[in-house]
């Protein structure tokens, strides 16, 4: 998918799904669930994935005419989307590549940088670092960009390699999350409902078949995305939510989480913004919020028909946010 562009696999990819500037689409609810899964694991996501593939590997520039700026992994083994995600998020060509960045002028005043608006000032500070990053960096012409194996640089990838990688991962405990479910500006039966979820004790479509209680054929997300709606699923990787959790993180300004699990996500979310106890307290508690808003939304869609869209979601954590808690 990566790197055998003339490959069967990818011309049947391509001819089925599509490429958009040299990577294969995911298709959408018309993808096959195999393909879907593989694509989240390319990316970084599915439930099963943990995002393995994505840290395993690395890019290496030549021209750089077929690397992406923001999201590739081509400086220190990190992208600038990980890196300076607040940029990223208030970047207007997030698909740009190093060459077309690099041809713009990515220096300072270059024509490379185009925001929503116009940056604050720990914001040109960020670009400013960004920057930079990239004052060392000299492209090569005629040298193609590629993907490296990041724990074998020289035999590249092998079914072991990727065993001994996917075994050696510590897991966030469920210990580890559930410290940070009892906050005391936060209503108990938020607490509670996060409680559940991290315990997979919340009513979703996926456990009610599991009991018995809904048919498989009544197993599908509420949004409407055309997949089960497992609790992963539903507050993580549900299609139709996708930009809620950017864009809560872009209102905060700190960086997104990109965790495969709900307990990591609870812990690194909360870490993402660092800063002091009180940062960190309502990094917490925006977190609370986000999960009841989410799982109150599903059940008004499921028993009284209304849906409001992602927007409104996000105002309304930004409201109940600031009800419970103002603290800086």
């Amino acid at each position: 998918m990566l790197v055998d562009r003339e490959g069967l696999w990818f011309r049947v990819l391509a001819g089925r799904y599509g490429v958009v500037r040299g990577r294969l689409c995911e298709g959408g609810a018309r993808g096959s669930t195999w393909w879907r899964e593989l694509a989240r694991i390319r990316d970084g996501g599915g439930e099963a994935g943990r995002g393995w593939f994505r840290e395993g590997v690395v890019r290496q520039v030549g021209d750089g005419s077929d690397t992406f700026f923001w999201t590739d992994p081509w400086v220190d083994g990190i992208s600038f989307r990980e890196r300076f995600g607040r940029l990223f998020d208030l970047a207007e060509n997030k698909s740009a590549t190093v060459a077309e960045m690099f041809m713009r002028g990515w220096e300072v005043g270059g024509e490379a940088w185009e925001w929503r608006r116009q940056l604050r000032a720990w914001e040109e500070e960020m670009l400013g670092e960004c920057q930079a990053f990239l004052l060392t960096i000299s492209l090569q012409d005629h040298v193609s960009d590629r993907w490296l194996w990041r724990t074998d640089l020289d035999d590249g990838y092998t079914v072991r390699a990727a065993y001994q990688l996917l075994t050696s991962q510590d897991d966030v405990t469920l210990d580890a999350a559930s410290g940070l479910i009892w906050h005391r500006q936060v209503p108990l039966k938020v607490s509670i409902c996060a409680w559940r979820l991290l315990r997979n004790r919340l009513p979703t479509k996926a456990n009610l078949v599991t009991r018995g209680i809904l048919s498989t054929a009544a197993h599908l997300c509420v949004f409407g995305c055309g997949e089960v709606e497992s609790a992963q699923h539903l507050f993580l990787y549900c299609s139709s939510l996708g930009p809620l959790w950017s864009l809560v993180s872009s209102w905060i300004g700190s960086p997104s989480v990109n965790a495969q699990t709900l307990q990591e996500h609870f812990v690194q979310f909360t870490d993402s913004a660092g800063g002091s106890r009180g940062r960190r307290s309502f990094m917490q508690l925006v977190w609370l919020v986000c999960v009841w808003v989410v799982w109150t939304e599903r059940n008004h869609r499921l028993f009284t028909g209304s849906a409001n869209s992602v927007h409104h979601m996000v105002d309304k954590i930004k409201t109940f946010s600031y009800r419970f808690q103002l603290p800086y």
